[in-house]
């Protein structure tokens, strides 16, 4: 089933979390479908959310709830980095 989303993001805040939601979807596209398996292997590849706080931080993105740039670029390299293995 295929479903097309487009929005027309009011501003930058909904611009990020509409790139987080596509990045997410991404991520369960190669076959992420637990936020445990997900956050286990970001903090593998980048040691910088090997802390509580990076930890929350992956949690509440697997649940839509983060809006950051850096994040969403860190992310997105960690699945480019992913596919080109």
């Amino acid at each position: 089933m295929k479903n097309l989303i487009q929005i027309d993001p009011v501003d930058d805040e909904m611009a990020l979390l509409g790139n987080a939601v596509f990045i997410l979807n991404n991520y369960k596209k190669v076959g992420f479908v637990k936020r445990e398996s997900f956050v286990e292997l970001i903090m593998d590849e980048d040691k910088s959310y090997h802390t509580l706080q990076g930890m929350q931080k992956l949690n509440n993105f697997w649940a839509g709830r983060v809006k950051d740039k850096s994040l969403n670029e860190d992310l997105t390299r960690i699945l480019e980095n992913m596919k080109s293995e």
